[in-house]
Protein backbone atom coordinates (compact mmCIF):
# COMPACT_ATOMS: atom_id res chain seq x y z
CA UNK A 1 0.00 0.00 0.00
CA UNK A 2 2.55 2.37 0.46
CA UNK A 3 4.80 1.35 -2.35
CA UNK A 4 1.59 2.34 -4.18
CA UNK A 5 1.04 5.97 -2.46
CA UNK A 6 5.13 6.31 -2.78
CA UNK A 7 4.93 5.63 -6.90
CA UNK A 8 1.69 7.71 -7.19
CA UNK A 9 3.15 11.01 -5.77
CA UNK A 10 6.36 10.16 -7.49
CA UNK A 11 4.20 10.04 -10.85
CA UNK A 12 2.87 13.97 -10.09
CA UNK A 13 6.46 15.20 -9.52
CA UNK A 14 7.17 14.13 -13.03
CA UNK A 15 4.05 15.85 -14.61
CA UNK A 16 4.38 18.69 -13.04
CA UNK A 17 7.82 19.34 -13.82
CA UNK A 18 6.77 18.30 -17.29
CA UNK A 19 4.32 21.44 -17.25
CA UNK A 20 6.44 23.86 -16.21
CA UNK A 21 9.11 22.83 -18.51
CA UNK A 22 6.81 23.18 -21.45
CA UNK A 23 5.68 26.96 -20.55
CA UNK A 24 7.32 29.70 -22.31
CA UNK A 25 9.41 32.09 -20.60
CA UNK A 26 9.02 36.34 -21.11
CA UNK A 27 11.34 36.50 -23.73
CA UNK A 28 9.42 33.89 -25.66
CA UNK A 29 6.00 35.32 -25.29
CA UNK A 30 7.02 38.25 -26.51
CA UNK A 31 8.17 36.90 -29.29
CA UNK A 32 5.62 35.57 -30.29
CA UNK A 33 3.24 38.55 -30.47
CA UNK A 34 5.56 39.98 -32.50
CA UNK A 35 5.32 37.61 -34.72
CA UNK A 36 1.27 37.51 -34.55
CA UNK A 37 1.18 41.18 -34.93
CA UNK A 38 3.45 40.96 -38.63
CA UNK A 39 0.99 38.50 -39.68
CA UNK A 40 -1.44 40.71 -38.77
CA UNK A 41 -0.35 43.70 -40.27
CA UNK A 42 0.79 41.85 -43.46
CA UNK A 43 -2.76 40.27 -43.69
CA UNK A 44 -4.47 43.62 -43.37
CA UNK A 45 -2.36 45.51 -45.71
CA UNK A 46 -3.20 42.85 -48.69
CA UNK A 47 -6.70 43.25 -47.69
CA UNK A 48 -6.45 46.92 -48.53
CA UNK A 49 -4.37 46.75 -51.72
CA UNK A 50 -7.22 44.23 -53.42
CA UNK A 51 -10.16 46.24 -52.13
CA UNK A 52 -8.10 49.70 -54.10
CA UNK A 53 -7.27 47.61 -56.71
CA UNK A 54 -11.08 46.30 -57.33
CA UNK A 55 -12.03 49.79 -57.10
CA UNK A 56 -10.10 51.43 -59.62
CA UNK A 57 -10.61 48.47 -61.60
CA UNK A 58 -13.97 49.04 -61.31
CA UNK A 59 -13.65 52.85 -61.82
CA UNK A 60 -11.73 52.80 -65.27
CA UNK A 61 -14.28 50.19 -66.55
CA UNK A 62 -17.18 52.28 -66.01
CA UNK A 63 -15.18 55.69 -67.49
CA UNK A 64 -14.66 53.79 -70.86
CA UNK A 65 -18.10 54.61 -72.02
CA UNK A 66 -17.51 58.37 -71.62
CA UNK A 67 -19.21 60.19 -74.69
CA UNK A 68 -16.49 62.11 -76.87
CA UNK A 69 -16.54 66.30 -76.91
CA UNK A 70 -17.99 68.60 -79.30
CA UNK A 71 -21.41 65.87 -79.75
CA UNK A 72 -24.89 66.63 -78.72
CA UNK A 73 -25.56 64.85 -75.51
CA UNK A 74 -28.93 64.20 -73.35
CA UNK A 75 -28.26 66.32 -70.22
CA UNK A 76 -28.15 63.24 -67.08
CA UNK A 77 -30.38 64.07 -64.13
CA UNK A 78 -27.73 62.24 -61.89
CA UNK A 79 -26.24 64.16 -58.91
CA UNK A 80 -22.61 63.52 -57.87
CA UNK A 81 -20.74 65.32 -55.08
CA UNK A 82 -19.14 68.79 -55.75
CA UNK A 83 -15.79 69.39 -56.29
CA UNK A 84 -13.24 70.76 -53.57
CA UNK A 85 -13.01 74.64 -54.09
CA UNK A 86 -9.90 75.49 -55.66
CA UNK A 87 -6.67 76.37 -53.82
CA UNK A 88 -5.08 77.18 -57.37
CA UNK A 89 -3.19 80.80 -56.72
CA UNK A 90 -4.08 83.65 -58.23
CA UNK A 91 -1.16 84.08 -61.31
CA UNK A 92 -2.66 87.32 -62.74
CA UNK A 93 -1.75 86.16 -66.03
CA UNK A 94 -3.97 86.75 -69.25
CA UNK A 95 -6.29 83.30 -69.03
CA UNK A 96 -6.06 81.59 -71.96
CA UNK A 97 -9.10 80.64 -72.69
CA UNK A 98 -12.56 81.46 -71.42
CA UNK A 99 -16.35 80.36 -71.85
CA UNK A 100 -19.62 81.66 -73.11
CA UNK A 101 -23.04 80.92 -75.05
CA UNK A 102 -21.86 80.81 -78.69
CA UNK A 103 -25.00 80.26 -81.35
CA UNK A 104 -26.56 77.94 -79.33
CA UNK A 105 -23.81 76.07 -77.58
CA UNK A 106 -21.33 76.23 -74.35
CA UNK A 107 -17.96 76.92 -76.00
CA UNK A 108 -14.20 77.20 -74.49
CA UNK A 109 -12.96 80.16 -76.46
CA UNK A 110 -9.56 81.64 -77.33
CA UNK A 111 -9.11 85.07 -75.24
CA UNK A 112 -6.29 85.86 -78.24
CA UNK A 113 -8.12 84.84 -81.50
CA UNK A 114 -11.75 84.52 -80.16
CA UNK A 115 -11.90 81.19 -82.41
CA UNK A 116 -14.02 78.07 -80.43
CA UNK A 117 -11.31 76.03 -78.80
CA UNK A 118 -13.69 72.67 -77.88
CA UNK A 119 -17.96 72.70 -77.59
CA UNK A 120 -18.96 71.50 -74.21
CA UNK A 121 -22.78 71.13 -75.02
CA UNK A 122 -24.48 71.68 -78.37
CA UNK A 123 -24.49 73.03 -80.84
CA UNK A 124 -28.40 73.20 -81.23
CA UNK A 125 -30.18 75.48 -84.10
CA UNK A 126 -28.85 79.29 -84.31
CA UNK A 127 -31.32 81.13 -82.39
CA UNK A 128 -33.11 78.63 -80.69
CA UNK A 129 -31.51 77.74 -77.86
CA UNK A 130 -29.46 80.20 -75.19
CA UNK A 131 -27.04 79.07 -72.35
CA UNK A 132 -26.18 81.11 -69.26
CA UNK A 133 -22.34 79.92 -67.86
CA UNK A 134 -20.33 80.19 -64.81
CA UNK A 135 -16.80 78.89 -64.30
CA UNK A 136 -15.02 77.79 -61.49
CA UNK A 137 -12.03 79.40 -60.09
CA UNK A 138 -9.58 77.11 -61.49
CA UNK A 139 -11.26 76.71 -64.46
CA UNK A 140 -11.71 73.48 -64.39
CA UNK A 141 -15.50 73.38 -63.91
CA UNK A 142 -18.14 75.08 -65.90
CA UNK A 143 -21.56 75.60 -64.81
CA UNK A 144 -24.46 76.29 -67.46
CA UNK A 145 -28.30 76.36 -67.34
CA UNK A 146 -30.93 76.46 -70.51
CA UNK A 147 -33.00 80.16 -71.42
CA UNK A 148 -34.90 81.25 -74.20
CA UNK A 149 -37.50 79.33 -76.16
CA UNK A 150 -38.81 76.84 -73.52
CA UNK A 151 -36.24 77.04 -70.65
CA UNK A 152 -38.55 74.58 -69.04
CA UNK A 153 -38.18 72.07 -71.62
CA UNK A 154 -34.39 72.13 -69.81
CA UNK A 155 -35.05 73.03 -66.49
CA UNK A 156 -31.85 72.98 -63.81
CA UNK A 157 -27.97 74.22 -63.42
CA UNK A 158 -25.96 71.44 -65.34
CA UNK A 159 -22.03 71.05 -64.38
CA UNK A 160 -19.68 69.95 -67.09
CA UNK A 161 -15.61 69.19 -67.12
CA UNK A 162 -13.76 72.47 -69.09
CA UNK A 163 -12.01 69.82 -70.64
CA UNK A 164 -14.99 67.82 -71.73
CA UNK A 165 -17.12 65.22 -70.43
CA UNK A 166 -20.68 64.46 -69.60
CA UNK A 167 -22.94 67.22 -68.67
CA UNK A 168 -24.24 66.39 -65.12
CA UNK A 169 -27.41 67.92 -63.16
CA UNK A 170 -26.69 69.85 -60.10
CA UNK A 171 -30.08 71.92 -59.52
CA UNK A 172 -33.13 70.75 -60.83
CA UNK A 173 -36.70 72.60 -61.43
CA UNK A 174 -35.14 75.96 -62.14
CA UNK A 175 -33.60 77.79 -64.43
CA UNK A 176 -30.83 81.37 -64.03
CA UNK A 177 -31.66 83.75 -66.45
CA UNK A 178 -28.76 85.66 -65.46
CA UNK A 179 -25.00 84.43 -65.47
CA UNK A 180 -24.29 81.91 -63.00
CA UNK A 181 -21.80 83.77 -60.76
CA UNK A 182 -19.15 81.49 -58.48
CA UNK A 183 -17.83 82.91 -55.33
CA UNK A 184 -13.67 82.91 -55.16
CA UNK A 185 -13.41 79.94 -52.99
CA UNK A 186 -15.53 77.95 -55.12
CA UNK A 187 -17.75 76.96 -52.72
CA UNK A 188 -21.16 79.03 -53.87
CA UNK A 189 -23.08 79.57 -56.51
CA UNK A 190 -25.28 82.84 -57.29
CA UNK A 191 -28.28 83.34 -59.76
CA UNK A 192 -31.51 85.05 -60.83
CA UNK A 193 -33.81 82.47 -60.76
CA UNK A 194 -36.92 81.55 -63.01
CA UNK A 195 -38.97 79.03 -61.57
CA UNK A 196 -40.71 76.09 -64.11
CA UNK A 197 -43.44 76.42 -64.41
CA UNK A 198 -43.05 80.18 -65.27
CA UNK A 199 -44.61 82.69 -62.86
CA UNK A 200 -43.10 85.61 -64.51
CA UNK A 201 -40.94 86.61 -61.43
CA UNK A 202 -37.22 86.15 -60.97
CA UNK A 203 -35.61 85.07 -57.30
CA UNK A 204 -32.45 85.86 -56.20
CA UNK A 205 -30.64 82.33 -55.48
CA UNK A 206 -27.51 81.46 -53.25
CA UNK A 207 -26.84 77.57 -53.53
CA UNK A 208 -23.56 75.53 -52.40
CA UNK A 209 -21.28 74.09 -55.31
CA UNK A 210 -23.37 70.62 -54.54
CA UNK A 211 -26.55 72.70 -56.06
CA UNK A 212 -27.84 72.61 -52.08
CA UNK A 213 -30.12 75.44 -51.16
CA UNK A 214 -28.36 77.94 -49.23
CA UNK A 215 -30.89 81.25 -49.13
CA UNK A 216 -33.29 82.44 -51.47
CA UNK A 217 -34.94 85.95 -51.75
CA UNK A 218 -37.88 85.70 -53.65
CA UNK A 219 -38.77 88.37 -56.10
CA UNK A 220 -41.69 90.11 -54.28
CA UNK A 221 -39.31 90.64 -51.21
CA UNK A 222 -37.43 93.39 -53.50
CA UNK A 223 -40.68 96.18 -52.53
CA UNK A 224 -43.44 96.39 -54.61
CA UNK A 225 -42.87 96.72 -58.46
CA UNK A 226 -39.45 96.04 -58.65
CA UNK A 227 -37.27 93.93 -61.19
CA UNK A 228 -33.90 92.08 -60.71
CA UNK A 229 -31.00 92.04 -62.63
CA UNK A 230 -27.82 89.90 -62.74
CA UNK A 231 -26.15 89.17 -59.59
CA UNK A 232 -22.51 89.06 -58.01
CA UNK A 233 -20.95 87.07 -55.41
CA UNK A 234 -18.28 88.33 -52.86
CA UNK A 235 -15.27 86.70 -52.69
CA UNK A 236 -15.77 84.65 -49.61
CA UNK A 237 -19.79 84.14 -50.83
CA UNK A 238 -21.44 85.92 -48.03
CA UNK A 239 -22.60 88.38 -49.85
CA UNK A 240 -24.48 89.25 -52.88
CA UNK A 241 -24.86 92.11 -55.43
CA UNK A 242 -28.34 92.65 -57.22
CA UNK A 243 -29.48 95.17 -59.84
CA UNK A 244 -32.91 96.32 -58.73
CA UNK A 245 -35.17 98.44 -60.94
CA UNK A 246 -38.57 100.24 -60.50
CA UNK A 247 -41.25 99.14 -62.43
CA UNK A 248 -40.76 101.08 -65.31
CA UNK A 249 -37.86 99.28 -65.42
CA UNK A 250 -35.84 102.52 -64.69
CA UNK A 251 -32.85 101.76 -62.76
CA UNK A 252 -32.48 102.70 -58.80
CA UNK A 253 -29.01 101.41 -57.81
CA UNK A 254 -27.55 97.90 -56.45
CA UNK A 255 -28.67 95.97 -53.77
CA UNK A 256 -26.04 94.69 -51.45
CA UNK A 257 -27.43 91.50 -49.36
CA UNK A 258 -25.84 89.87 -46.24
CA UNK A 259 -26.14 86.03 -47.02
CA UNK A 260 -26.69 84.92 -43.29
CA UNK A 261 -28.48 88.25 -42.28
CA UNK A 262 -31.02 89.99 -44.34
CA UNK A 263 -34.47 88.41 -44.98
CA UNK A 264 -35.75 90.36 -48.00
CA UNK A 265 -34.04 91.80 -50.83
CA UNK A 266 -35.64 95.20 -49.22
CA UNK A 267 -32.96 94.79 -46.54
CA UNK A 268 -29.60 95.24 -48.95
CA UNK A 269 -27.86 98.22 -48.67
CA UNK A 270 -28.78 99.96 -51.89
CA UNK A 271 -25.93 101.61 -53.42
CA UNK A 272 -26.21 103.97 -56.47
CA UNK A 273 -24.22 105.93 -58.89
CA UNK A 274 -21.69 108.25 -57.27
CA UNK A 275 -21.19 110.74 -59.85
CA UNK A 276 -24.72 112.75 -60.94
CA UNK A 277 -26.18 111.96 -64.09
CA UNK A 278 -25.28 108.54 -63.90
CA UNK A 279 -26.51 104.83 -63.46
CA UNK A 280 -24.61 101.95 -62.54
CA UNK A 281 -25.97 99.31 -65.00
CA UNK A 282 -24.11 96.22 -64.24
CA UNK A 283 -22.18 95.44 -60.83
CA UNK A 284 -19.57 92.42 -60.10
CA UNK A 285 -17.53 91.98 -56.77
CA UNK A 286 -13.51 92.09 -57.86
CA UNK A 287 -11.59 89.05 -56.42
CA UNK A 288 -8.96 89.56 -53.69
CA UNK A 289 -10.02 93.23 -53.43
CA UNK A 290 -13.93 92.68 -52.40
CA UNK A 291 -14.46 95.52 -54.45
CA UNK A 292 -17.47 96.12 -55.73
CA UNK A 293 -16.79 96.86 -59.39
CA UNK A 294 -19.29 98.46 -61.39
CA UNK A 295 -20.45 100.24 -65.12
CA UNK A 296 -21.73 103.65 -64.89
CA UNK A 297 -24.06 104.95 -67.72
CA UNK A 298 -23.79 108.69 -67.67
CA UNK A 299 -25.60 110.78 -69.63
CA UNK A 300 -23.59 114.67 -70.68
CA UNK A 301 -24.22 117.72 -72.79
CA UNK A 302 -22.38 117.70 -76.19
CA UNK A 303 -22.01 121.24 -78.08
CA UNK A 304 -25.81 122.28 -79.27
CA UNK A 305 -27.11 120.71 -76.08
CA UNK A 306 -27.43 117.10 -77.71
CA UNK A 307 -27.01 114.82 -74.94
CA UNK A 308 -24.95 111.93 -74.89
CA UNK A 309 -24.07 108.91 -73.43
CA UNK A 310 -20.69 107.56 -71.50
CA UNK A 311 -20.48 104.51 -70.36
CA UNK A 312 -17.21 104.01 -66.84
CA UNK A 313 -16.14 101.55 -64.66
CA UNK A 314 -15.79 102.65 -60.94
CA UNK A 315 -14.84 100.57 -57.95
CA UNK A 316 -16.51 101.32 -54.74
CA UNK A 317 -16.72 100.49 -51.18
CA UNK A 318 -19.18 97.49 -50.99
CA UNK A 319 -20.42 98.84 -47.23
CA UNK A 320 -20.44 102.52 -47.73
CA UNK A 321 -20.99 102.86 -51.64
CA UNK A 322 -17.97 105.64 -51.68
CA UNK A 323 -15.70 105.72 -54.98
CA UNK A 324 -12.70 104.41 -54.86
CA UNK A 325 -11.22 104.55 -58.19
CA UNK A 326 -12.31 104.68 -61.94
CA UNK A 327 -11.32 102.47 -65.14
CA UNK A 328 -11.91 102.15 -68.91
CA UNK A 329 -14.67 104.12 -70.31
CA UNK A 330 -15.96 104.81 -73.94
CA UNK A 331 -18.70 106.65 -75.74
CA UNK A 332 -22.24 105.42 -76.60
CA UNK A 333 -22.43 108.04 -79.98
CA UNK A 334 -25.55 106.70 -81.01
CA UNK A 335 -26.86 106.49 -77.25
CA UNK A 336 -28.27 102.40 -77.69
CA UNK A 337 -25.33 100.54 -76.64
CA UNK A 338 -25.94 98.74 -73.14
CA UNK A 339 -23.10 96.67 -71.19
CA UNK A 340 -25.31 93.28 -70.06
CA UNK A 341 -21.80 91.68 -68.16
CA UNK A 342 -18.60 91.58 -66.43
CA UNK A 343 -16.48 88.98 -65.42
CA UNK A 344 -13.25 88.96 -63.57
CA UNK A 345 -10.74 86.15 -63.78
CA UNK A 346 -9.22 84.95 -60.16
CA UNK A 347 -6.70 87.48 -59.84
CA UNK A 348 -8.75 90.47 -60.15
CA UNK A 349 -6.69 92.26 -62.35
CA UNK A 350 -8.71 91.33 -65.93
CA UNK A 351 -11.61 92.02 -67.01
CA UNK A 352 -14.27 90.57 -69.49
CA UNK A 353 -17.44 92.62 -70.17
CA UNK A 354 -19.95 92.24 -72.94
CA UNK A 355 -21.45 95.58 -74.87
CA UNK A 356 -24.60 95.28 -76.98
CA UNK A 357 -26.85 96.83 -78.97
CA UNK A 358 -30.21 96.61 -81.10
CA UNK A 359 -27.87 98.70 -84.08
CA UNK A 360 -26.20 95.77 -86.25
CA UNK A 361 -23.72 98.53 -87.51
CA UNK A 362 -22.35 99.07 -83.96
CA UNK A 363 -20.59 96.05 -84.55
CA UNK A 364 -19.42 96.57 -87.81
CA UNK A 365 -16.75 98.71 -89.84
CA UNK A 366 -13.38 99.80 -88.75
CA UNK A 367 -14.38 100.98 -85.49
CA UNK A 368 -16.95 98.24 -83.82
CA UNK A 369 -18.59 99.22 -80.36
CA UNK A 370 -20.37 96.09 -79.28
CA UNK A 371 -18.79 92.33 -78.85
CA UNK A 372 -16.71 90.96 -76.17
CA UNK A 373 -13.96 93.03 -74.87
CA UNK A 374 -10.83 92.10 -72.20
CA UNK A 375 -9.19 95.16 -70.11
CA UNK A 376 -6.02 94.85 -67.88
CA UNK A 377 -5.63 98.50 -67.96
CA UNK A 378 -4.91 100.72 -71.07
CA UNK A 379 -6.68 100.49 -74.32
CA UNK A 380 -9.38 97.87 -73.83
CA UNK A 381 -8.88 94.92 -76.89
CA UNK A 382 -11.89 93.71 -78.60
CA UNK A 383 -12.39 89.22 -79.15
CA UNK A 384 -13.14 89.04 -82.31
CA UNK A 385 -16.33 86.54 -82.59
CA UNK A 386 -16.22 83.00 -84.18
CA UNK A 387 -18.40 83.57 -87.15
CA UNK A 388 -19.24 80.00 -87.73
CA UNK A 389 -21.95 77.88 -86.02
CA UNK A 390 -22.40 74.14 -86.14
CA UNK A 391 -22.20 73.81 -89.98
CA UNK A 392 -19.63 76.27 -90.92
CA UNK A 393 -22.19 78.43 -92.37
CA UNK A 394 -21.08 82.32 -92.05
CA UNK A 395 -23.71 84.09 -89.28
CA UNK A 396 -24.75 87.74 -88.66
CA UNK A 397 -23.08 89.50 -85.93
CA UNK A 398 -22.87 86.12 -83.61
CA UNK A 399 -21.02 87.24 -80.17
CA UNK A 400 -20.24 85.27 -77.59
CA UNK A 401 -22.77 85.69 -74.88
CA UNK A 402 -21.86 85.41 -70.96
CA UNK A 403 -18.45 85.41 -71.26
CA UNK A 404 -16.99 84.20 -67.91
CA UNK A 405 -13.06 83.41 -66.94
Amino acid sequence: MRDDLLKEQLMSYARTAADEAAQPDAAAIRRRARLHYRRVAALTVAGVLLVVGLGVGLGLRRGDGTPTVDQPRPMPTLTRPAPAPSTTPATGRLPGTFVGDLGGRVAVVSTRTGKVVRTLYGPHPFGTDSYTVGTSPDQTTVYFSHYGGDPCAEPGVFRVPAAGGRPVRVVDGENPESMIKVSADGSRLAYVSAPCPSTGQLDVVVRDAAGRLVRRWPAASAGAGLALDGVSLSPDGRRVAVGVTDQELILLGVRVLEVARDRSIADGRLIKAPDPGCDLVVAEFQPRTGRLAAFERCVRRVSGGIARERFRLVYLDPGSGRLLSRGVAFDDPGNDLSVSSMDFDQSGRHLLYQVGSANPADGEGPHPVTGTWRWSGGRPVRIEDDRTVGTGQASQGITTGNPTW
